[in-house]
């Protein structure tokens, strides 16, 4: 560069005093990516809001934590007519869309689960 020669003892120095400066600017850097995280996490909880119960009150706890039929055709990977049929009873979810749903919401697909999230009388059978 411009005949600059440090020396090794004197790199150790400015090591020693710069280290801690870093440091505590990663630190902080971490902390504000974490609280913007909880900040956007927090705002997209406040927009979820359950559907609506209209006509129908199938599978109501289904209903409370998807927002949309949309949202639930994305997930099964149907459309919003096959999603109405199936949320107004007149077909019933598969055995693969009951898991697909629930495992998408982070809950484990255990029998009692889909009783309780799809109002299941009777054991299941598997298809």
């Amino acid at each position: 560069m411009n005949g600059l020669v440090i020396t090794p003892q004197q790199a150790e120095v400015l090591a020693s005093i710069f280290r801690p400066m870093i440091q505590e600017e990663v630190r902080a850097s971490r902390d504000a990516e974490l609280e913007r995280a909880d900040k956007e996490i927090t705002q997209a909880k406040e927009s979820i809001r359950p559907m609506k119960y209209g006509k129908y009150c199938t599978y109501p706890k289904l209903r409370r934590i998807y927002s949309t039929y949309e949202e639930i055709g994305n997930v099964i990977n149907k459309g919003v007519a096959a999603v109405n049929s199936r949320m107004t009873g007149k077909i019933a979810f598969t055995v693969r869309e009951k898991e697909l749903l629930l495992r998408n919401k982070g809950i484990e697909p255990t029998a009692e689960n889909k009783r309780k999230y799809f109002d299941i009388g009777k054991k299941e059978v598997r298809r």
